[in-house]
């Protein structure tokens, strides 16, 4: 397969995403170039940045970077998505699409993702244990090796690393500071 099929076939969204200093609409349209200004904004709303977008000064033509516009990186990662959306390849590799999120931007990332991976081969690379639970598989890495692999239920059912990683996920969300001395 040469670097060219390869690049139409796979699409990525990373933790740390960026933009260029260039409208908005040309950020989305890297995905795509030929891509209608209409396929932008049906891929912005799909992306749930579609919003925040028409609140800009110039909206969809508004230049990142310029005359102070600045975005948040949960509203960068959701013109990533966009993008992607846009460019509509059939493999897509998330690597830790949410990590840097702060909760409202998150579940905003995550209603994106719901749109972007359908009918897609999706590789889900993440730390964080609520984004892969309703994978159709789940590998879990450790140390470099593949020591366990299956669904979330089979997976937490099970005595190994994906368990333990579950238990401690499910007690940190639990946790709370206690003020006074008391535990």
């Amino acid at each position: 397969m040469s670097i060219g099929d390869l690049m139409d076939t796979v699409s990525f969204v990373f933790q740390d995403n960026f933009l260029f200093r260039q409208s908005i609409l040309e950020n989305m349209r890297i995905g795509r170039p030929g891509a209608t200004e209409e396929e932008v904004v049906a891929a912005a709303k799909a992306a749930r940045c579609h919003e925040f977008i028409t609140e800009l000064p110039q909206g969809y033509q508004t230049v990142f970077g310029k005359n102070q516009v600045k975005l948040s990186g949960g509203q960068i990662q959701r013109i990533a998505i966009a993008r992607v959306i846009v460019k509509n390849a059939p493999v897509l590799v998330l690597d830790e699409a949410t990590s840097f999120s702060d909760p409202e931007n998150e579940h905003f990332i995550q209603q994106a993702l719901l749109e972007l991976v359908k009918g897609k081969t999706v590789i889900m690379i993440a730390h964080r244990l609520s984004t892969v639970r309703n994978a159709d598989q789940i590998l879990v890495v450790d140390h470099g090796r593949i020591v366990q692999s299956g669904v979330h239920d089979e997976l937490v059912s099970k005595e190994g690393r994906y368990q333990d990683l579950w238990s401690n996920y499910t007690k940190a969300l639990t946790w709370k500071f206690s003020a006074g001395g008391e535990a």
